[in-house]
Parts: C-alpha cells; structure tokens; sequence
C-alpha cells in the first residue's frame, strides 16, 4: 500500500521545465523527491562530486581501519607496523585528495 496517496498532474513551460531539470541534475534527486522538498520548503543541496563522494568513503574505511586497530591493540598489545603505514597511507590519499578540490 502506498503512503502517499495523492497524486499531482501540472504543466509547465520550456524556460521552467529547462530549470526544474537542471534542479535535478544538481540535487540527484527524483522529480517526486525534489517536488515534496520544494512544498515543504526543505534545504535542497546539491549532491556531492566524485571527489566528496571518494574522501567519505576514504575517511570511513580509515576510521574502520582504525577502530580494529584499536581492538586488536587492547586484546593483545601490539598492532602490526604493516597495518599501521597502511592506514597512514590510506590518510596521505584522503589528505591529497582534500587538497585536490579544496
């Protein structure tokens, strides 16, 4: 069963249709997405670049990474070099990165 279930059919000229898909390209948002966000005058962001996108997802598996370090660390006391210059190599991409688009 559909949670919403109103729909809403309304025309539009070229110069406004022009602009709604432009909306959507740079929110990557559905047209229906981006519509309830525009009626409940919601904060619309554009969508992140690849760039953005790489850094979270470099910073989660450092932040990962780390946290098994840490794990390891407290049960048996000692964390292998090798995983350690693994992270910090995984950290000088994300800072380059950073730095790239910043």
């Amino acid at each position: 069963m559909r949670k919403r279930k109103h729909a809403c059919l309304f025309y539009m000229d070229e110069k406004e249709n022009k602009h709604f898909e432009k909306q959507l390209a740079v929110t990557g948002l559905k047209k229906s997405e981006l519509l309830r966000k525009l009626i409940l005058k919601t904060d619309i962001q554009p969508k992140p670049s690849e760039d953005v996108i790489q850094i979270y997802r470099l910073v989660s598996t450092i932040a990962n990474n780390a946290n098994q370090m840490a794990k390891i660390a407290n049960a048996t006391g000692y964390v292998d070099p090798q995983k350690v210059d693994g992270l910090l190599i995984m950290v000088d991409k994300c800072w380059q990165l950073m730095k790239r688009i910043c």
